[in-house]
């Protein structure tokens, strides 16, 4: 049978606000939920109601809580056709803005709408107030942000930021609606939400270091020959000689790739290819082996010196 894994938290909050209760459920088959008030099954056709599964467990989110309405107990009831179903409940208490029990916490400064270009640091600012003092939790798109399982998330700790969330290194995974949410023992008050954008640069790839046009060496010598290419996102630098390819498929650097040629016999046409999604560049080069000088026909001693001859 499944087996209640978290329960949904007891919660009092303020009408208008918003309540949101999570029961995750383990059992195999993997559980369905279903939501009961006061031992009512929930119907899904209120708008305010949000019943939403998610992977090992199910969300109710009540967007406004009304006083009168919301007040009472709600129940989580997980079933997977093995044996009986299982449940558990937890109360909703909605008080009057008018009159909050002292203490309530309060969220003084909400997160605003953010855009980051990705791979910078970001910070949703959030500040609450209550007495005791309150613990700052983040929701991103509904969901509890967990900041153990994403070393790259963190809440700053102290000063005014305290209780903001910094993003280092952004993702476009890390865009969506957030929202702060204040706790404490007499109640729990969310801020406004605040959408974050991560904006990705795209740039074409394009060459910041060319091969030259043409190189002259002698027979059997050796030559490095460097190509660089930039872009957003960085391109693959490979070389090639005439179709064939010199950089295995298995192994492209990006943005810098230099071509080693040793012992070089005979003049070669060279290609540099850098590639990204955003387009694929090539420039050419050629290694010219010089030829060694024809012997002289024809050739009459002009002049002879005890140490020389002109010829």
């Amino acid at each position: 049978p499944p087996e209640i894994e978290r329960p949904p938290q007891a919660q009092a909050v303020k009408s208008g606000g918003i309540a949101a209760f999570y029961c995750y459920a383990t059992g195999e088959p993997a559980p369905s939920f279903t939501w009961k008030k006061n031992g009512k099954k929930l119907r899904y056709t209120d708008s305010r109601y949000l019943i939403s599964d998610f992977e090992g467990g199910s969300l109710l989110r009540i967007e406004p809580v009304r006083k009168k309405k919301e007040s009472g107990m709600y129940e989580c009831v997980a079933e997977n056709g093995n044996g009986d179903p299982v449940s558990v409940e937890a109360e909703l208490t909605v008080y009057d803005e008018k009159e909050l029990p002292n203490g309530f916490p309060q969220i003084i400064q909400n997160p605003g709408m953010k855009v980051v270009e990705k791979s910078r640091n970001a910070v949703l600012v959030c500040e609450g107030a209550g007495d005791p003092n309150p613990t700052i939790t983040w929701i991103k798109d509904t969901m509890p942000v967990d900041l153990k399982a994403n070393p790259r998330l963190s809440l700053m700790k102290q000063g005014k930021l305290r209780g903001s969330l910094r993003i280092e290194a952004a993702e476009e995974t890390d865009q969506g609606k957030y929202e702060c949410v204040a706790t404490n023992s007499i109640g729990t008050e969310y801020s406004y939400s605040a959408q974050l954008y991560v904006r990705v640069r795209r740039v074409p790839p394009h060459f910041t270091i060319r091969p030259e046009l043409k190189y002259e060496v002698k027979n059997g010598a050796d030559v490095n020959i460097t190509c660089v290419a930039v872009g957003s996102p960085m391109p693959f630098v490979k070389w090639r000689e005439g179709v064939k390819d010199l950089t295995p498929d298995n192994d492209v650097p990006i943005g810098k790739n230099v071509l080693i040629l040793t012992n070089i016999r005979e003049t070669t046409n060279y290609t540099c290819v850098a590639a990204s999604k955003l387009g694929i560049i090539e420039t050419h080069t050629v290694v010219k082996v010089q030829a060694l000088p024809r012997a002289p026909t024809n050739v009459r001693v002009s002049d002879v010196q005890p140490t020389s001859v002109r010829l």
